[in-house]
């Protein structure tokens, strides 16, 4: 990704979360309606213009991904939030609406969204647009991954909001990684990986992860855009790497699991995995 350019793929990430909206069945798997007002009427009528494309069987086993990934990170959320963590950090946010449809129940949670800071602009200017209001708990914490790292990015926002309330890395927290790593050195992986295990016991990530066979067209096309994929992990591989840091559990969500908890029952074309990208490890 260019230094001062905003990224093309979380764009088009958010215009999959738009497209199942209004195009797959019900139950929704995300059911996200902020994403329509985030990118607009014409970006929606562009997607129902379009649906033959979005219903190509390699745009519907994307758009289930780019799901999966957020449902099952905010689900996990949840079960962390009734264990009593209250912080939630967002690596590489992108256009992510969590932070506009909070679930009840939720009222203590404070939301950080970690992302590139022309990112994180375009984001402003689309919800300034759309008439939405940054929510009381949601904070803004521009960063490069691969020139500084999160400790870091959180110290200077604190020092420059003085009067919020700033994230405490004395409390267990947790984290999404979601279609980020990918695009990374091994070297910022790594100093990410050590960021979260100094965190207290407790805490907890849900990331992705690519293997190098994936990479072909999406891979093409995402060089193409000036994002490159750097880093390539199989589930073998990223389980190994991190319980040697010392993480005390490392949980990837397998095909079958994903089946029966998000699509048994589905009566649309919406496709279940049919391999590994998804883990969730505890500090």
């Amino acid at each position: 990704m260019e230094k001062d350019k905003s990224s093309i793929t979380s764009l088009a990430v958010a215009g999959l979360r738009a497209a199942h909206q209004l195009i797959d069945g019900q139950p929704k798997l995300l059911d996200d309606p902020a994403i329509l007002r985030l990118l607009g009427p014409e970006w929606n009528e562009k997607i129902l213009q379009h649906q033959g494309t979005y219903q190509d069987p390699a745009a519907t086993h994307l758009r289930s991904h780019v799901l999966l990934r957020s449902r099952y990170a905010e689900d996990c959320l949840s079960e962390a939030y009734a264990r009593g963590v209250r912080q939630y950090i967002l690596l590489g946010a992108g256009l992510d609406t969590y932070a506009w449809r909070q679930p009840p129940g939720l009222a203590q949670l404070r939301i950080f969204e970690v992302d590139h800071p022309a990112t994180q602009e375009q984001k402003r200017q689309l919800l300034e647009k759309a008439g939405l209001a940054i929510p009381d708990n949601l904070y803004f914490i521009p960063t490069d991954f691969e020139s500084s790292s999160i400790g870091e990015a959180l110290n200077r926002a604190a020092a420059s909001s003085p009067g919020r309330p700033d994230f405490d890395a004395a409390l267990p927290c947790f984290v999404s990684w979601l279609g980020v790593m990918v695009y990374l050195t091994m070297e910022a992986i790594d100093a990410v990986f050590d960021w979260l295990f100094a965190l207290p016991a407790g805490s907890e990530m849900v990331l992705t992860f690519t293997r190098k066979r994936e990479f072909s067209v999406l891979g093409d096309k995402a060089a193409a855009l000036g994002e490159p994929w750097q880093t390539f992990f199989t589930p073998e591989e990223l389980r190994e790497k991190l319980l040697l840091r010392g993480f005390s559990s490392v949980h990837i969500l397998e095909p079958q699991e994903a089946w029966q908890t998000y699509y048994a029952g589905r009566t649309d074309e919406l496709p279940s995995p049919s391999h590994a990208s998804i883990a969730r490890i505890t500090v």
